[in-house]
């Protein structure tokens, strides 16, 4: 399997609590079945997705030398991805994410960005990105590094060599993310917010014209995950949709990373685009099977079996 990923940007350790029938009202307590901790941080969950499938895949970004940034290195370790571009600062605390399910209701994130503030992105030498396959930034909106113009050089450097590059996005309010976004996206190939966060960039514009308005932009391909209603694209061929594998969600923290994974897997095989949104579907139903962002990424067998049972989904509607 050739082609080398970077996975760059957010990488936090997460504890996840296991689903609760409410949150709590100010000064009570509820009781979950578990807290785990996690390897956390979008480009660090769709690069393990990645080494899962057996895909050659480097994490670019920052956690501090601490218990914590010790323990993501040896789980990332352990996964097979590769840590080359992997930073542990001293001085600097680990990000962390409290992930909070609640019955019937989507999950809730408070997060410490930790070092992912810092300034790590310095100290990406340029030959790191040559011979890459696909850079792919993770969670831009959520911590201050890299800004606009670490982003903008990295991934004009990427263009200049026939780089893929994909950005996906976290909206935090207070941050103009739209006005980022007019700078980034006439060099992004693929870009791929879920419909929250379209909401939160374009209003309650329809999809249909909030693709259009991404491409308008300067993207290549816009996708728009909005999980069990499935996904929805455009590009300079027009819209697609499809729908979503039928599972039972147990916890739908990562389903985006998982398949900004798939995507790209299917892409490094030269896939059709409906068959990339597939195989990113199936990835992201995985990863709500189980508890956190890691523990439901299937391997290549895992992967295979999910798109026999599922395999009529890729027949194009139209």
């Amino acid at each position: 399997m050739g082609g080398k990923v970077i996975c760059a940007g957010a990488i936090v350790a997460d504890m996840v609590a296991r689903s609760i029938p409410a949150i709590p009202a100010a000064g009570a307590s509820a009781k979950t079945p578990e807290i785990s901790l996690n390897i956390g941080g979008c480009a660090a969950n769709a690069a393990t997705g990645l080494a899962r499938l057996g895909r050659d895949v480097q994490l670019c970004g920052a956690v501090g030398e601490d218990d914590l940034g010790n323990y993501l290195a040896r789980a990332l370790a352990a996964e097979g991805v590769g840590l080359e571009l992997f930073q542990q600062k001293i001085g600097q605390r680990t990000g962390t994410t409290f992930v909070i399910n609640t019955d019937g209701e989507d999950r809730r994130f408070i997060s410490d960005t930790g070092a992912n503030d810092c300034a790590w992105p310095e100290e990406v030498p340029s030959e790191a990105l040559a011979d890459v396959a696909v850079l792919s930034v993770h969670a831009h909106g959520l911590s201050e590094r890299p800004h606009v113009e670490d982003l903008l050089r990295w991934f004009k450097e990427a263009r200049d060599q026939g780089t893929l590059t994909v950005l996906d996005v976290i909206y935090i309010p207070g941050r103009n993310l739209l006005k980022e976004l007019e700078e980034l996206l006439p060099y992004v190939d693929v870009f791929t917010p879920n419909d929250e966060e379209i909401r939160k960039l374009f209003g309650e514009m329809a999809p249909d014209r909030a693709l259009q308005r991404c491409l308008d932009m300067g993207v290549g391909t816009a996708v728009i995950t909005r999980g069990e209603n499935g996904v929805i694209w455009q590009d300079s061929d027009g819209v697609g949709d499809l729908h979503a594998p039928d599972v039972d969600e147990v916890d739908g923290t990562g389903c985006g990373d998982a398949f900004v994974a798939g995507w790209i897997d299917a892409h490094l095989d030269g896939l059709t685009i409906r068959e990339k949104m597939m195989r990113g579907s199936l990835m992201g139903a995985a990863a709500a099977l189980q508890p956190g962002a890691i523990a439901g990424l299937p391997d290549r067998s895992q992967l295979n079996s999910m798109f026999r049972n599922n395999s009529s989904l890729l027949e194009d509607p139209s």
